[in-house]
């Protein structure tokens, strides 16, 4: 009994350093690219002054290269992962339809946040909070800032599946088949509503001190993108689970099987799940059949734009 609880732990304890190591080495090149898509954005910023386009028109641009220069960096790094699992084989049939209606998603919603944060500006809106009123609280603010996020996503998105209307916008991210890195949109409609809802007022709240926050940042960042990954080797150890939703706790918010309908709705810390009674906690590499029984796959890109406006879907 000894020699298996032995082997056990030390199986165990190289999962734990196997996922130590490839999540620092994600974090690591994902803040490499992120710097990279910084510094473009620097110079298309220096481009539009000397071509006098500023403004309002200078923020939008701006604000919408990164958001899809963000999505193609991280999302990037998660499909050459999957990708690898296939031999490198069907990346159309794979990737891009989850693309085109990413792309399409963030340059909508970005071009609503850009001119809403604009309109702030105009308006002398300043945050409540900054860095430098924050003080020794500075030391814990990122752990406090993501669970202040993590419980306010947690209820908007329970939110979505309660109300009929919001359904018909959420339902566009549920109804996708064969999830994974890039195949992880949301229609434009529900990403608004989250700038409205969250980052707005999270904005108001506190000017948050990116450098300070630097790789917890990221790590929110690529979340989404992770999250929706069919890597199992992306999967992390069991105990961590308890803590932090991984692409295996979330695959089963997306699945087909009605006895976890309704589960897994956290989209960071898992234990909100717990608290409120709504997990269910797989087992490793657990990946189910995902989408939305009767309901017809979107056709187009056109059905993609209108489908939450139509009387049937």
């Amino acid at each position: 009994m000894k020699t298996v609880d032995s082997a056990a732990a030390s199986s165990q304890t190289t999962s734990f350093v196997s996922f130590i190591v490839i999540f620092a080495v994600l974090l690591v090149v994902a803040e490499c690219l992120l710097y990279l898509v910084d510094q473009v954005q620097e110079a298309l910023w220096f481009a539009l002054q000397s071509r006098a386009i500023e403004g309002l028109a200078a923020d939008v641009l701006l604000s919408v290269a990164n958001g899809v220069m963000t999505f193609l960096a991280v999302a990037g790094l998660f499909i050459a992962i999957e990708w690898r699992q296939l031999g490198f084989s069907d990346f159309r049939k794979r990737y891009q339809e989850g693309i085109i209606f990413s792309v399409t998603a963030l340059t909508i919603s970005i071009l609503v946040q850009g001119s809403a944060f604009y309109l702030l500006r105009t308006q002398d809106a300043t945050s409540l909070w900054t860095a430098s009123d924050l003080g020794p609280f500075l030391v814990i603010f990122p752990l406090v800032y993501l669970l202040i996020l993590g419980f306010m996503e947690y209820w908007l998105h329970r939110a979505l599946h309660f109300f009929d209307f919001l359904w018909r916008f959420h339902a566009i991210h549920h109804q996708i088949e064969r999830l994974n890195a890039a195949r992880s949109y949301s229609h434009f409609g529900q990403d608004i509503l989250y700038i409205m809802l969250i980052t707005i007022p999270l904005v108001l709240w506190v000017d948050a001190p990116q450098p300070h926050i630097m790789l917890v940042t990221t790590f929110y960042i690529i979340s989404n993108y992770y999250m929706h990954s069919d890597a199992p080797a992306l999967s992390f150890p069991a105990p961590l689970r308890h803590i932090i939703a991984d692409n295996v706790y979330h695959h089963q918010h997306h699945t087909r099987d009605t006895r976890h309908i309704g589960k897994n709705y956290a989209s960071f810390f898992s234990f909100f799940d717990r608290i409120f009674g709504t997990q269910y906690m797989p087992a490793n590499g657990e990946f189910p059949e995902t989408g939305i029984d009767g309901y017809v796959p979107l056709r187009s890109w056109r059905d993609y734009i209108f489908r939450p406006f139509r009387r049937e879907h």
